[in-house]
């Protein structure tokens, strides 16, 4: 087990908050000699869903480079080995999209040669285990499943966008940057939609990606469940998965959300002030 069972109960409430409230590749002219194929997982102690993009195909045909877009879940239990890992990749950025009690709960720890940015994807309500027994009980109760409460989470609003702009910005610098939420896969996924987006990725290999997080997640989510149902009874877990993970139907309406309020997700990232050209100057092969 990668993180003490203590904080096990907090990890699938994180993106419920918002729905109370509704390597020194800095250099942006890489060469396609540059390009070399990696790995996409990164095998850590303390951290079980962090990934490399590179290697996905974008606009044109072109491949994402590697090191220099990551994705993750919290970093506050990367081990002295890990660190050893991710400070070789001589990441420059690190966004944090977790509120602020998040962050004083379970601070990163540091990452060398990094500049640290906050920001906020959802509303602070106070913590990791805010309404914890009031979510079980409407699950366990039949008044909601956890798809029903977890889909709002997907919508677009105002605090998102102005979170989004900010990153585009930050990204659109060229430097090696990871962004991370709690447990990498909700308010992460997002963003990682989107960038990927920005760079000619297809819609599946997107879904795909959003995905991973469940395989990445497997053995953590497994144990989580067992503990559960040892505390609350059994079947008292699996009720719960869909928190713990991510489904299909989530990134499918947050999708959705994009289309109908917007008519597509070029037209969103016009919205968000992407400059789509520096983003795959920086990002794509030549």
């Amino acid at each position: 087990m990668k993180k003490q069972f203590k904080n096990l109960l907090g990890l699938f409430f994180i993106g419920l908050s918002a729905l109370t409230v509704s390597c020194s590749s800095d250099d942006n002219n890489t060469t396609e000699s540059q390009y070399v194929t990696g790995e996409n997982k990164i095998d850590l102690t303390g951290e079980d869903n962090m990934r490399d993009l590179g290697g996905y195909v974008g606009l044109n045909g072109k491949r994402i480079l590697y090191n220099k877009l990551y994705r993750s879940g919290e970093l506050s239990a990367l081990t002295p080995d890990d660190l050893t890992i991710v400070n070789g990749f001589e990441i420059r950025n690190i966004i944090d999209l977790r509120t602020e009690s998040e962050r004083n709960e379970k601070p990163d720890v540091s990452i060398q040669g990094t500049t640290r940015f906050e920001i906020s994807l959802i509303e602070d309500l106070g913590g990791a285990n805010t309404g914890m027994e009031d979510v079980m009980g409407l699950i366990l109760q039949g008044q909601m499943t956890a798809e029903e409460l977890m889909l709002p989470a997907y919508a677009i609003d105002d605090t998102k966008i102005e979170g989004w702009k900010t990153i585009f910005n930050l990204l659109e610098e060229g430097k090696t940057s990871l962004w991370h939420c709690t447990a990498g896969k909700d308010r992460a996924g997002m963003t990682t939609a989107l960038v990927l987006s920005s760079l000619g990725v297809d819609r599946q290999t997107i879904i795909d990606d959003f995905m991973l997080s469940n395989t990445y997640l497997a053995d953590y989510n497994n144990q989580t469940i067992s503990y559960i149902n040892s505390q609350y009874g059994e079947g008292v877990g699996e009720q719960l998965l869909p928190l713990l993970g991510v489904e299909e139907e989530y990134i499918l309406a947050f999708f959705n959300d994009i289309e109908t309020n917007y008519g597509s997700v070029e037209n969103f990232l016009q919205v968000l002030e992407v400059d789509v050209t520096a983003m795959r100057n920086n990002y794509l092969e030549k």
